[in-house]
């Protein structure tokens, strides 16, 4: 067992292990200082810090050889693998323990558990003024239920390709959303999806269920509980577990398919967007989906604006530590105009 590392040293460890810069940065204590690397009790307190905030083993940064180790190595299922390594998937699952610990310390617990069923929770959320289920409802849902949601603007490794996360921390549930989109139709789907991963019970006892990117919704090789989650995000925002929408001609233009969604979003209770998506989904004819967003919306805006901005009206940030709250500041990340306090 060797002593603790000086800051530079520290820092180099971690990049040499893989680790973004953005992590690093993140998981790295205000209150550090030059004069502090004079102090050993001062870096023990750094690698501890850092350690928490990455999810790794803190002896593991004690140790004279060898590479940092996460926490949480096979507790975590993956779905769409692709060239992830056991090293990587680690990193991924243990970042978003971390994080998730964080973000459920500073959530009110819930008054009420969610209703069982999608047909239920659209129920619920159609009972007020919305005429369909928009994301900004799936999201009150979620934070109502005790379940914080956050776009990550941060990621353990230089490449990311997270479209999603549920983790479990002792009882209690987070979701982490990583899939970037200027509309929010996407965004309300992945989230629903994981709504359904947790209201199906897919979790188990693993630390954390992680859908990684795919080409396009729905593509690629898909497991039972992908599939059953997929249902269960469609009903949810649908009414229909297996919604069919097909163009009424021989071949629909992105401006007409964004003519009928918008025309037909009241009467069928379909956010537009959504309907654009469930063409897609339907057809296999995602270009001329995704062409239709810039017609069905007013404007294009980064998504995680939205999400982080509920989050951070939602979270107690009081019930923080002073570290904890900058580190959250900087997963959440800031939107133009606004000053990184902590706050």
């Amino acid at each position: 067992m060797a002593g603790p590392d000086t800051a530079r040293q520290l820092r180099a460890r971690l990049r040499q292990a893989g680790l973004s810069n953005g992590a690093i940065t993140a998981a790295w204590p205000r209150w550090w200082s030059d004069a502090a690397d004079t102090s050993l009790s001062a870096r023990v307190d750094l690698s501890f810090s850092v350690a928490r905030h990455l999810g790794l083993d803190p002896r593991s940064l004690f140790e004279d050889s060898g590479a940092p180790r996460f926490t949480w190595r096979q507790e975590a299922r993956f779905k769409h693998l692709s060239t992830e390594d056991d090293v990587e998937r680690a990193g991924i699952t243990s970042f978003g323990r971390a994080v998730s610990a964080v973000l459920l310390e500073a959530t009110p617990l819930p008054q009420e558990p969610l209703a069982a069923t999608a047909k239920d929770l659209r129920g619920l959320l159609l009972e007020g003024a919305a005429p369909f289920v928009r994301m900004v409802d799936l999201l009150a849902l979620c934070w109502s239920a005790g379940l914080p949601v956050a776009h990550l603007r941060v990621f353990p490794w230089p490449q990311k390709r997270l479209a999603a996360m549920t983790v479990r921390v002792d009882s209690r549930l987070a979701i982490l959303l990583g899939k970037e989109s200027l509309y929010p139709a996407p965004i309300a789907f992945y989230l629903a999806h994981e709504l359904g991963h947790i209201m199906l019970a897919h979790l188990a006892d693993d630390v954390a269920l992680v859908d990684l990117e795919e080409s396009q919704i729905g593509g690629g090789q898909r497991d039972a509980d992908e599939v059953a989650a997929d249902g269960f995000a469609l009903e949810l925002l649908t009414g229909e577990p297996e919604p069919v929408v097909l163009p009424a001609g021989p071949a629909s233009s992105s401006r007409e398919l964004a003519r009928v969604a918008l025309g037909s979003a009241m009467s069928l209770a379909i956010e537009p967007g959504t309907l654009a998506m469930c063409f897609g989904w339907s057809t296999g004819k995602w270009k001329t989906a995704n062409a239709a967003m810039p017609r069905i919306y007013a404007s294009a805006k980064p998504v995680w604006q939205e999400v982080n901005g509920i989050a951070r009206q939602q979270l107690r940030l009081a019930h923080l530590t002073d570290d904890a709250r900058d580190y959250l500041d900087a997963i959440l990340g800031t939107t133009e105009g606004e000053v990184r306090t902590g706050q």
